[in-house]
């Protein structure tokens, strides 16, 4: 491939990149409080998510998303439902 050839592709991929918004997008706060929350979630069951079994880790997703869902002003029973609840 030839200089030209290579700075023609890398322009091409600076153009894609720019059309979806850049190459990252900037994580919202609305995101880093949920990550927040799912990691205190973990730290409070003593699970680390990356050597967790499946099992845990159904857990701790399923318990962050209703804790989230509670926070942000969801009932239990009528907006949430645990998906581990009867």
């Amino acid at each position: 491939m030839t200089k030209q050839e290579e700075l023609m592709e890398q322009y091409h991929i600076d153009m894609l990149a720019a059309e979806a918004g850049g190459y990252v997008a900037s994580p919202t706060k609305e995101g880093l409080a949920y990550t927040d929350l799912f990691f205190s979630v973990c730290r409070q069951f003593g699970i680390r998510y990356n050597h967790a079994t499946p099992k845990e880790r159904c857990f701790v997703e399923e318990v962050t998303r209703v804790t989230w869902a509670i926070q942000q002003g969801g009932k239990v029973g009528e907006d949430v439902r645990p998906s581990f609840s009867a």
